[in-house]
């Protein structure tokens, strides 16, 4: 059972409703967690409550991944770092760069990416020449000529026009990739999602559940509204139960 985070079980940027935690934990023991988001690692954390701080966990898209306590994390290639850079430079952007722990944070401090970053002050804000190898990137644009150049790279690009910005993560690297890299998404599995940023997870899921609406995700088996989370989550038991009877 993979769940992406933002917009889907928290709506808040900061939690995760106790209706919703409680329906959760009424899944562990049968099926495998995983909680799969656009956040690093270390912003998903806080979120979560702690008893799914040991479960299967994707972040930055794909481009984090922890499973029984080890840490894996693909970085963007120097070559096309330097790309970035310039990119960077010559529109003077302003961006989130994640590490493999610590972030370079350049944007508006009244942004709701600010308000959820690092919220449990586990790492620090550097410049991003401090960052060793980057892992994910946010561009704070929706300019059509970056977003062409973007596109030119050949790098995971997803885009938030409602946001204001673009995510960049790996080349190839999504939600699903990190499911394959895992040994998940051989056997099958059951998605919810809620934004573009969950389009091929969903696409390759056994079924798929689209929390909201969002063209992107229009091909979704199911579609909730968020209130309706809760009770979708419990359903995802029913089938074992009538088995037992």
């Amino acid at each position: 059972m993979v769940f992406d985070v933002d917009g889907t079980i928290c709506f808040d940027g900061v939690s995760i409703a106790p209706a919703i935690a409680e329906a959760l934990s009424a899944l562990r023991g049968r099926f495998r967690l995983v909680f799969a988001s656009a956040r690093p690692i270390r912003d998903l954390l806080p979120v979560l409550p702690a008893e799914f701080h040991d479960e299967t966990l994707v972040g930055g898209n794909g481009a984090f991944s922890r499973s029984d306590g080890e840490l894996q994390v693909l970085g963007i290639a120097r070559e096309d770092r330097r790309v970035l850079d310039r990119i960077i430079d010559e529109h003077d952007l302003k961006v989130l760069i994640d590490g493999d722990w610590d972030y370079a944070y350049t944007g508006d401090e009244a942004h709701k990416i600010f308000r959820q970053l690092d919220a449990g002050k586990l790492a620090s804000n550097v410049s991003r020449e401090q960052i060793e190898r980057y892992s994910k990137v946010v561009l704070f644009t929706s300019r059509p000529d970056v977003l062409r150049r973007l596109r030119e790279t050949g790098l995971s690009i997803s885009v938030h026009p409602e946001e204001g910005i673009v995510d960049v993560a790996p080349s190839g690297i999504t939600k699903h990739h990190a499911l394959v890299r895992l040994g998940i998404a051989e056997s099958g599995y059951t998605a919810f999602g809620n934004d573009a940023n969950d389009e091929r997870m969903l696409r390759e899921a056994t079924t798929s559940y689209c929390v909201g609406r969002h063209p992107a995700l229009a091909f979704a088996d199911r579609h909730l509204a968020p209130e309706a989370v809760p009770r979708a989550i419990r359903d995802l038991l029913e089938p074992e139960r009538d088995s037992a009877a």
